[in-house]
């Protein structure tokens, strides 16, 4: 697995630590926060397609010179591995910038080819002091349809050109002849062109911010910051894991609703074990790996860093760096399951998994913090939608990122209509200036949310008005069959679904994870997405609180009634207090006591949970 760089960081000692005075720390942390900030508001000005420009899919992140991170959001992933194996590091140059997006040969440090990886080493007083790190999500790379990935595609050639690490700059001179080969097999090389120049110039950026730094403070004293910033995370996340995880073995499974090629679902299995002061992962009773582009190529470094993170709550003031994955000593995968796929397999829609996994590596915790994790969220939802241009005859896309629900938190409740954390919902009025479609709803989905003391965040209803001649449309929706797991007590979300025409005569019920739909225009497409799981017992939400919910359209009266036993007048909206204390008696009654995870039931273990799926969903 990834690991910290020697015995000094995993202990969280440094022999640097008494060069840089406390003062100094801060203002270098101050630098790098500023210098990624500054570079990434140059992607989103400058980007040309919307998933950069609009819904914010970018990031950029700083390395030390072993290519660990110091300050970012490359999760543990070794971003610098499959740069070194084709151009080792003596032979890299001021001026030079790499280029990737290869799952494969990145072993996971891009996790599907849309993602794109550019490089720029840092040069100070003769020698490679620091690697800048941009990325950003491109609009297409070529594959099977337009988009690139996609929910039909069934291995990696149909997600689009695999660029293994090149140096697309040398010491300053573009690699044209690599750079025209790329651009030629975008549909839209226009954009693919102005995003890579965005990329490119975050990376020239953050290169001469990182300059900028260690020759205001001087060489030593930064990269001693720097070893300290990580050597703090790491100690503060393997003492904080060591007080809270007992010993022996929790797992966990979760379930992904279909592969886009057939309809059979899939499970991954992750078993925290704690033996002495090791803790290990173990994720090597998944599935076996999807017949379509589900499967997610993991990194052990990513896992024990989506781990580390629970951690960084205790101490908010650290850097999110190298040291988060110092929690777990081991990873353990399968090759040929659907958490380490054997190539060529496709990764596309790897996100169904990965949201899905980050969830399930905080609920290994629930039971060692007795439930005090956040609930498990909704897959963000994807529409590609591909139109016929008139007057142009070129094909149009609109790669659109939908809201879901999130789970439910131990002191709130989860965030409604949130695509991801780190990324923004579209704008309806884009959709319309651009593109023909005309968004005629965009509206909470009443009842999506868990129930729980604390409610899981809603999703949403989107209408989407087709005003183009002719086109299709793909879709990558989760959620449908398997809704999202409540805790402590918290019940399970709403799921999700696509209609056609709804309310008329042409209503017809799309599959949720399908391509190549066929419209005509005037047809409306409405999507309901997902809830987030629910925290703590529903009986317990203050009915004043559950009041408010129906007030402002997230919980119906009647599912105020059913779930949380608040009885409220239909005509005065008013909760009657006497009633809702024999409601609740009553339910209670027939209840019983709550366990700490809900989907369709109550259960305490993965085990209990297989059972009932297998029984009741059969594949």
């Amino acid at each position: 697995m990834t690991r910290l760089r020697n015995d000094e960081q995993s202990t969280g000692r440094s022999n640097r630590d008494d060069v840089v005075d406390p003062v100094t720390r801060q203002l270098i942390r101050g630098s790098l926060r500023a210098a990624k900030l500054e570079c990434e508001l140059i992607i989103e000005r400058t980007a040309m397609s919307a998933f950069i420009r609009e819904k914010k899919d970018y990031t950029v992140s700083f390395l030390d010179a072993q290519g660990h991170e110091v300050y970012g959001d490359t999760m543990g992933s070794d971003i610098m591995g499959c740069v070194w194996e084709y151009y080792p590091a003596d032979s890299i140059n001021p001026g030079d910038l790499y280029w990737y997006n290869d799952p494969y040969i990145s072993e996971g440090s891009v996790t599907h080819t849309s993602d794109m990886v550019f490089i720029s080493p840092v040069y100070h007083e003769g020698a490679v002091v620091a690697y800048c790190h941009s990325f950003a999500h491109f609009w297409d790379l070529g594959g099977s349809r337009p988009g690139s990935i996609g929910p039909a595609n069934t291995e990696i050639f149909h997600d689009g050109t695999l660029v293994p690490p090149i140096k697309i700059v040398d010491q300053g001179k573009l690699n044209d002849e690599a750079y025209r080969v790329i651009l030629r097999n975008s549909r839209y090389p226009d954009l693919l062109e102005g995003d890579t120049r965005a990329l490119m110039a975050a990376a020239r950026r953050a290169q001469e911010r990182l300059l900028e730094m260690f020759g205001r403070f001087g060489k030593e004293t930064t990269l001693a910051a720097l070893d300290a910033d990580q050597a703090d995370t790491a100690k503060m996340v393997r003492e904080k894991s060591r007080e809270i995880i007992p010993q022996g073995s929790f797992s966990v499974r979760d379930f992904m609703d279909h592969a886009g090629v057939s309809d059979q679902w899939y499970s991954y299995h992750v078993e925290l074990t704690r033996k002495g002061d090791e803790i290990t992962l173990d994720a090597t009773e998944s599935d076996d790996q999807a017949d379509g582009s589900i499967n997610f190529l993991a990194s052990d470094g990513a896992l024990a860093a989506y781990f580390g993170q629970y951690f960084h709550q205790y101490d908010t003031s650290l850097l999110s760096n190298h040291g988060l994955v110092a929690a777990i000593d081991d990873v353990q995968l399968r090759q040929g399951s659907i958490l380490q796929p054997d190539w060529p397999a496709a990764l596309g829609c790897r996100a169904h998994t990965f949201t899905k996994l980050k969830s399930s590596v905080r609920a290994l915790l629930a039971k060692a913090t007795e439930g005090k994790v956040m609930a498990g969220s909704a897959v963000y939802v994807i529409a590609y939608w591909r139109m016929k241009d008139s007057e142009t005859n070129n094909w149009l896309l609109c790669t659109d990122g939908i809201a879901v629900g999130h789970g439910a938190r131990p002191f709130a409740d989860g965030l409604d209509a949130i695509y991801s954390r780190h990324n923004e919902n579209y704008p309806g009025e884009f959709m319309e200036m651009e593109y023909p479609l005309r968004m005629e709803r965009y509206a909470i989905a009443m009842d999506s949310g868990g129930s729980g003391k604390n409610r899981g965040g809603c999703g949403i209803i989107r209408d989407v008005r087709i005003l183009a001649d002719e086109g299709t449309f793909g879709l990558r929706v989760e959620n449908n069959l398997f809704p999202t797991w409540g805790v402590n007590g918290g019940m399970g979300g709403g799921t999700s679904r696509v209609v056609l025409n709804p309310g008329t005569a042409q209503e017809k019920e799309i599959r949720a994870f399908s391509d190549d739909n066929i419209w005509k225009k005037g047809d409306l497409v409405r999507v309901y997405t997902a809830g987030g799981g629910g925290w703590g017992d529903p009986l317990d939400r203050e009915p004043d609180q559950v009041l408010t919910d129906v007030l402002d359209g997230f919980v119906s009266v009647d599912a105020a009634n059913e779930s949380y036993g608040v009885v409220i007048s239909s005509n005065t909206l008013v909760v009657d207090q006497q009633a809702t204390g024999a409601r609740r008696q009553e339910l209670l009654s027939y209840r019983g006591p709550t366990k700490m995870f809900h989907r369709f039931e109550y259960f305490n273990t993965a085990e209990e949970e297989l059972q009932w799926v297998k029984k009741n969903i059969p594949r």
